[in-house]
């Protein structure tokens, strides 16, 4: 059994260029955006660190590989589709860890009380965050015995909420991926098969996926340390 962590970086940013590099590797404070989340899996004991991104993105690649991640070359049609091309090859036991590359949350070892709740027979977990963002995506609704009972996909809910930003899975649990555009879609029909529960994290995420996020994120005082 291994602990793999899969991160999808095939997009093509459409909501934030013009760019002068991928957004993977755009610079926050002196580090590619992506390098937070790589530290994050690597908090979490992670064997392997698989980047899926097309060939097209060189930048991406070639820091994947300094950083002495796995490169997964394809063209996925969805960020669904992206994950199960990292997913190839692996046992059906295997936990993997998933996030976006162009997110930043705390706390840095926020994946090991998921794989805990693996390690302890869930099937999926996820990494869940105090949001006042109105047009946050991917709502989640947890419950008084800590399952969560649905993810909202663009929801409209108004503040405060929670969002999911971060997951953990056996491989075995991730194999109706292929029928998704959006993991947050597969995610919420995991929930309603199988208890998955989710943790709190803190009130800290921050997206840089649209011009507005990235203002955010570069104004944040909390990558200022």
């Amino acid at each position: 059994m291994a602990t793999v962590g899969v991160i999808p970086a095939a997009g093509h940013a459409t909501r934030l260029q013009p760019l002068n590099c991928s957004k993977e590797v755009y610079p926050i404070h002196g580090r590619p955006v992506m390098d937070f989340l790589v530290e994050r899996m690597r908090s979490g004991g992670c064997a392997e660190i698989r980047v899926v991104t097309r060939a097209a993105k060189r930048d991406v690649a070639e820091h994947a590989r300094r950083l002495g991640a796995t490169v997964i070359d394809a063209r996925p049609p969805s960020p669904a589709a992206s994950i199960v091309a990292g997913l190839r090859g692996l046992a059906h036991d295997d936990i993997v860890l998933l996030g976006y590359p162009d997110s930043i949350w705390e706390p840095v070892d926020g994946f090991v009380p998921l794989i805990e709740l693996i390690e302890s027979g869930s099937e999926a977990a996820l990494g869940l965050f105090r949001t006042t963002e109105v047009e946050r995506p991917d709502v989640a609704t947890l419950d008084g015995s800590g399952l969560v009972t649905s993810v909202d996909v663009g929801s409209e809910t108004p503040p405060p909420h929670l969002m999911w930003g971060c997951a953990t899975a056996r491989a075995r649990a991730l194999r109706g991926l292929p029928e998704h555009d959006d993991p947050g879609d597969y995610l919420a029909s995991l929930c309603r098969k199988v208890p998955v529960p989710g943790v709190i994290l803190s009130d800290t995420y921050l997206d840089m996926g649209t011009r507005t996020g990235l203002r955010r994120v570069l104004a944040s005082p909390a990558l200022r340390r």
